[in-house]
């Protein structure tokens, strides 16, 4: 049975024949099933082309039709899109945007606390040097507070010392480093002692390492760790300002 009706132009061509099924033109149910074994007893002598695609076959019946047959559908689609200028808007601005002057960026309620310590506690030395104090947070002593901290980095410190033993001649750069510093006056001998008042830490120990780097002109650095927790469970740089990035962006340099 076709599946969709035969034009009347197509359908010319099939009436010159008695047909089995006069109105096979239609879509319509199947009637009825016959198997290929029965077949070659209904089927009697004649067989007539009616054109490329279709056969007529005689049978006990009358005749039948078979092959395919074709219609020429037309189709077209229709979209229907509201017509906005939000993406034109937004394009017009992007430009101008990127022909404006770049706006500084804005300081943060952080950024200006550390500017103010520094302006109100930079100091020069009678050396020519500046002594600016630590940008500690307003919730230092109040609600942030140090603990002890000695212990860890004296423990660290050992540890370093026998793993420099071993290495030969890098203890004795590491210690000339720190020479270094007494005599430059970055660092200098104090007590032993942590200062402690009303149970609240006011000093923090700084333990540091070697970094070596064998194709550098200085080979031995030593790093501070501002960041080893005390007792209390904060570090001393959780107890400063971080102050802004000081490094480009890394996105901004790799498209450059």
């Amino acid at each position: 049975m076709p599946t969709f009706t035969i034009s009347r132009e197509n359908w010319q061509r099939f009436k010159i024949l008695e047909l089995a099924d006069p109105s096979c033109h239609l879509p319509a149910q199947t009637d009825m099933v016959i198997g290929s074994d029965i077949l070659p007893q209904i089927l009697v002598e004649g067989i007539k082309k009616i054109c490329d695609t279709i056969l007529a076959q005689k049978t006990i019946f009358c005749w039948i039709l078979s092959g395919p047959i074709t219609e020429n559908v037309v189709s077209f689609s229709t979209q229907v899109e509201e017509c906005s200028n939000t993406t034109l808007s937004s394009q017009l601005r992007k430009f101008w945007e990127q022909e404006e002057i770049p706006q500084p960026p804005q300081i943060s309620p952080e950024d200006e606390a550390c500017e103010h310590i520094y302006a109100t506690t930079t100091t020069r030395a009678p050396n020519g040097g500046y002594i600016v104090r630590l940008p500690f947070k307003e919730e230092f002593r109040k609600k942030l507070s140090l603990g002890h901290s000695r212990s860890a980095a004296l423990q660290q410190f050992f540890s370093m010392e026998r793993s420099l033993q071993k290495k030969g001649d890098l203890a004795t750069m590491y210690n000339n480093v720190l020479q270094e510093y007494l005599d430059l006056g970055h660092m200098e001998h104090t007590n032993p002692c942590e200062i402690i008042s009303n149970g609240k830490y006011f000093s923090f120990y700084l333990p540091h390492h070697a970094v070596v780097k064998p194709d550098k002109v200085s080979k031995v650095r030593v790093v501070f760790n501002a960041s080893k927790t005390s007792g209390s469970g904060k570090s001393l740089n959780d107890v400063l300002h971080t102050g802004p990035t000081l490094h480009p962006d890394l996105m901004l340099l790799i498209l450059q």
